[in-house]
């Protein structure tokens, strides 16, 4: 037999992207089961320009390796994120197009375009941006967890990919009620509801991911990697019909207000939006108020100062360091 005249493009191996990723990301594989966990650095996830890009760079370079037959996506530490890095979104006004049409685009997409493996997400705890976890096959959730989308709370229009997975999931006229009010949603609602597929014990949850990825592990590479497909399929319709109107009413009502010249030019708001964050999510101190109609934004904006002024909440750059 005559030598191929051209090789195969010889492709990164783990060991190698594992180093181009490992400020936002740790990567474990066995046994063909890749568990990627979001983080900054050695801490739980700071979210910035950066680590919003990484995502969707990973999910391209994760599909690449045929070494990954089985994903799990999952958060470092009890929770999901609640922070965002104070200085993390310093190149957004100069690069806007990038960040917020491009990065948003691919971040929803290429978990579903681009990985062809069956896929769990594993939510450890309350926290925001879980759209990642809710694009996976099978989404896991502790029974601590909390939902919710705060776009309106602080602005903006609902339009990066998780009002759009609300509306598909939850149905329309819960996903707008939601979305409209900023209602917080219960781990047993989101069950319920059909948001998740199971709730387990707090600190369980990675360990019932490698589970059922086990189990899945056990069928034949075909069977399982045809079926996953089976199981995008209506996430593949949502995206082709919806996502870019999502994206760009999010960027379009972005610029309107800063040409309104009432929104950060380098949107040096993200740095209050931890502390929104830590108090909708990091005690039940608030369920009530939160998971409950809500009436006035006002009031929850009030408590949100008094609590952090009693509890002495400090913003992730003093808790974290430089």
């Amino acid at each position: 037999m005559k030598d191929i005249m051209a090789d195969y493009v010889k492709l990164p191996e783990l060991e190698e992207y594992r180093e181009w990723f490992k400020d936002h990301f740790d990567l474990y594989r066995e046994d063909g089961i890749l568990q990627v966990t979001m983080k900054t650095n050695d801490h739980p996830m700071c979210w910035s320009g950066a680590n919003h890009r990484a995502m969707s760079q990973l999910s391209r370079i994760i599909s690449l390796d045929r070494k990954n037959e089985i994903l799990i996506w999952t958060h470092k530490g009890d929770n999901w994120m609640m922070d965002k890095d104070p200085h993390g979104w310093s190149t957004y006004a100069k690069e806007r197009f990038d960040h917020q049409y491009i990065d948003d685009t691919n971040l929803i997409k290429n978990m579903i375009f681009d990985i062809d493996i069956p896929t769990i997400g594993a939510i450890p705890g309350p926290g925001f941006h879980w759209d990642s976890a809710l694009l996976c096959d099978i989404t896991l959730a502790s029974e601590d967890a909390k939902f919710d989308d705060d776009h309106l709370f602080f602005g903006l229009v609902a339009g990066d990919g998780m009002f759009m997975l609300m509306q598909h999931f939850l149905g329309t006229k819960r996903a707008n009620y939601l979305m409209y009010t900023c209602r917080q949603w219960t781990a047993q609602q989101a069950l319920d509801w059909g948001w998740v597929n199971e709730l387990v014990p707090k600190g369980k949850v990675i360990d019932r991911a490698w589970e059922i990825a086990r189990m899945l592990k056990t069928l034949p590479r075909e069977t399982r990697t045809i079926q996953s497909q089976l199981c995008k399929r209506p996430l593949e319709r949502l995206l082709v019909n919806d996502l870019k109107l999502h994206t760009v009413s999010e960027q379009y009502s972005t610029m309107t207000r800063i040409a309104a010249r009432d929104y950060g030019e380098k949107q040096t708001d993200e740095k209050d939006m931890s502390m929104a964050h830590h108090y909708r999510y990091a005690t039940n101190e608030h369920n009530e108020l939160l998971q409950s109609p809500i009436r006035s934004w006002d009031e929850i904006r009030e408590d949100m100062v008094a609590w952090g002024e009693r509890t002495g909440y400090q913003d992730p750059d003093k808790v974290y360091g430089e």
